[in-house]
């Protein structure tokens, strides 16, 4: 066994008949000041978190190994017995940030050390992709290795794997080309480790520590702008998406409403970026192992301006799985991220029924303008309000609040918009961390809308989407439908450091019924199929994230809602999921997603690979053209022309023929009008 002893350090490559020396020279060493912060925010932690620590000292105890693990989920970069050698601190009040620091030096040292194996391999060996060979795919049974030879062994395998993946990109042809392409990717991430400082390692520190107590406390650094958490603003420009870095890959954190990215309809969180290219140039620049601002500074540029993404989609399970994605700049403004409104006229059963559709992408205000008192300022729930009123006025049945991907916002639109549903009440309950609990809510709204009302929601639903989902629910105004919501119930404050800053978790979000929405999210009413599987995010999905629990409920208003009609319109529902196309396309889908999900190990044949990938394609377009032969539509001519469609689709429109979810929502919602309208006439008679 070898062990990381010396800073001059000799690998000796399996399979091959080279050695390979590397100078590593990461010896960074906390400071008197790092102690005196770490101090700080370990006492703001006991003193100030929701939950009240009590057993500091048992985290402590076993700090060290989550930091290991948080560095190296995988287990690809510590040995077993480095892993243990880490496991028997002392029960203290202070975990020891010599140690935490040598851990960092041992990990980053040891990365390089990896990476220049790596990159001496692709210069010195071809790979030979006809062997039967693969790739561990699934960490989470993944024990740690007992030798240095089997950590190499997994760094080859890697190395194979990432040059598969460019192979099989139907990009790139020239296989020197590839080697260089990842070979420089390797150089990147190299010298992106040497420029680490005592801040970058001091803030990853702090920051796994806060994690242990719920995902979302943190310590951001005075230079956090380099820091994921304010590196977020700079994205906001350019395309409209929020950035974060992972595994070497620039990754797509969120979508800002109304801008470029949203609009599109070709991106979604969790995406990777592989490459970008200006309009005006031939070659695209592969940013893996790029810094964050770096990245940053690419997708920045003028309003107009044509930016060329290489995207690895978040939900391919095949790694080499690459589109491309063109987005005009340009600066979101609050119009564009403003709620939209149509109405849906339906016949059925002799009768016409109409639908007022509202799409609402974020809980919106002008701070601005509300503060300088402008009596014209824009906000969601003026923008929803003046929305109701048309519908008012053009007897519209029913309204279908659509709230998927709507990630909150204020929380003071959330009860403003409440209220134009259910007049004056509560609308949540906000407990403290001193355990004072108080009600929220708008005491003067008036109730602008006083027909069935249907809440549409989805696993990025979050924050004030959930406030009022889940007041809509328990005031029992009207019916939810969609997903299970992303379950944030919990609210975060800013606090100065003597250097840097806190934020810590100060209280969390219950509805009126006492219930609170932390990590459970809003359960609907009426639950709409998934192509894939919305556990593998959300709150609950978090480590460490904070449990649900109840409080007493808050006395408010019950509204007649019709509970058979709402039982007879889901059984609708369920028999629609075995005959409508629709969703019997996607529940299709789903089930090849879990087919693919579960797989442990992915091959490094490449014809093998190839197959696969074909065979993917080919049942994809097979499966649309079935859904569309049953719909009496054209069928494509290959996966391509398909691909070309679902491009061109306008997402800034509210349509039911390419928005499946929302279709099957207008049904259930006009069933609920039939069933009720049905009942009041037979209790009538």
């Amino acid at each position: 066994m070898i062990f990381f002893r010396s800073l001059n350090l000799f690998l000796f490559a399996i399979c091959t008949g080279f050695v390979l020396a590397v100078d590593v020279n990461l010896d960074i060493k906390p400071t008197l000041k790092n102690q005196k912060i770490q101090k700080e925010i370990i006492k703001k932690v006991k003193e100030d978190h929701f939950f009240k620590v009590n057993n500091i000292e048992e985290i402590n105890n076993i700090f060290h190994q989550k930091l290991i693990e948080s560095l190296d989920p995988s287990k690809v970069y510590f040995t077993k017995l480095e892993f243990e050698q880490y496991g028997n601190n002392l029960n203290d009040d202070i975990f020891d940030l010599n140690n935490s620091f040598k851990i960092l030096n041992q990990y980053f040292n040891r990365l390089i050390e990896a990476t220049s194996y790596q990159i001496e391999i692709l210069k010195d060996f071809d790979f030979d992709f006809t062997k039967s060979e693969y790739i561990d795919v699934y960490s989470d049974d993944n024990e740690w290795k007992s030798s240095f030879a089997e950590l190499r062994k997994e760094w080859f395998l890697l190395t194979k794997n990432d040059l598969l993946n460019e192979i099989l990109d139907e990009d790139l042809s020239d296989e020197t080309d590839i080697k260089q392409t990842i070979i420089d990717r390797y150089e990147r991430r190299i010298r992106r480790i040497m420029q680490r400082t005592n801040e970058d390692y001091f803030s990853i520190i702090m920051n796994n520590f806060t994690s242990q107590f719920d995902p979302h406390s943190a310590y951001l650094s005075p230079k956090s702008a380099e820091d994921f958490d304010m590196q977020m603003s700079l994205s906001l420009e350019g395309i409209g998406a929020l950035l974060g870095i992972e595994d070497d890959y620039a990754k797509v954190v969120s979508l800002v409403p109304g801008g470029p990215a949203a609009k599109s309809n070709q991106l979604s969180p969790d995406d990777r970026i592989v490459s970008i290219r200006q309009a005006y140039e031939e070659k695209s620049t592969d940013v893996v192992g790029w810094r964050i601002d770096e990245i940053v500074k690419l997708i920045r540029g003028d309003a107009g301006t044509e930016v060329v993404l290489e995207i690895m989609p978040s939900k391919s399970l095949e790694s080499s799985e690459r589109k491309f994605v063109t987005l005009v700049r340009e600066e979101v403004h609050l119009e564009e991220q403003a709620a939209k409104s149509k109405i849906i006229n339906i016949d059925s059963d002799s009768r016409n029924y109409r639908v007022g559709i509202i799409e609402l992408p974020a809980f919106y205000i002008d701070f601005n303008a509300w503060r300088e008192r402008d009596p014209n300022f824009r906000s969601s729930s003026r923008d929803v309000e003046d929305i109701l009123k048309s519908f008012n006025k053009n007897d519209v049945d029913a309204v279908l609040v659509d709230l998927r991907g709507n990630s909150g916002g204020s929380l003071y639109e959330a009860n403003k918009l409440t209220g134009l549903f259910v007049a004056s009440g509560a609308t949540v309950q906000v407990k403290e961390s001193s355990g004072n609990i108080r009600p929220w809510g708008d005491g003067r709204a008036k109730q602008i809308w006083k027909k069935p009302i249907a809440v549409l929601v989805d696993r990025y639903s979050a924050s004030a989407s959930e406030i009022f989902a889940g007041a809509i629910q328990d005031y029992k105004r009207g019916i939810v439908i969609g997903h299970r919501t992303f379950g944030k119930g919990t609210v975060q404050r800013l606090d100065d450091l003597s250097s840097g800053q806190i934020k810590i978790t100060e209280s969390k979000f219950y509805r009126v019924s006492g219930s609170s929405t932390q990590a459970k999210g809003i359960e609907p009413d009426i639950v709409l199929p998934s192509s894939w599987d919305i556990e593998e995010t959300g709150e609950s999905a978090l480590d460490e994230s904070l449990p649900w629990d109840t409080i007493r409920p808050i006395r408010h208003r019950i509204y007649n809602l019709d509970d058979t009609a709402i039982q007879r319109a889901s059984e609708n529902h369920i028999d629609r999921l075995t005959k409508d196309p629709n969703m019997q396309y996607i529940l299709k889908v789903r089930e090849k997603y879990d087919q693919r999900k579960n797989k442990k190990e992915l091959s490094l044949n490449i014809d093998e690979r190839k197959k696969d990938k074909l065979d993917r394609r080919l049942w994809i377009l097979n499966t649309e053209n079935s859904r569309r032969n049953l719909l009496n539509i054209e069928v494509f001519n290959t996966y391509d022309d398909m691909e070309a469609f679902r491009e061109e689709i306008d997402s800034e429109e509210i349509s039911l023929e390419n928005d499946f979810l929302l279709n099957e929502s207008k049904n259930i919602i006009i069933d609920y009008l039939k069933f009720s309208s049905q009942l009041i006439a037979a209790n009538q008679n």
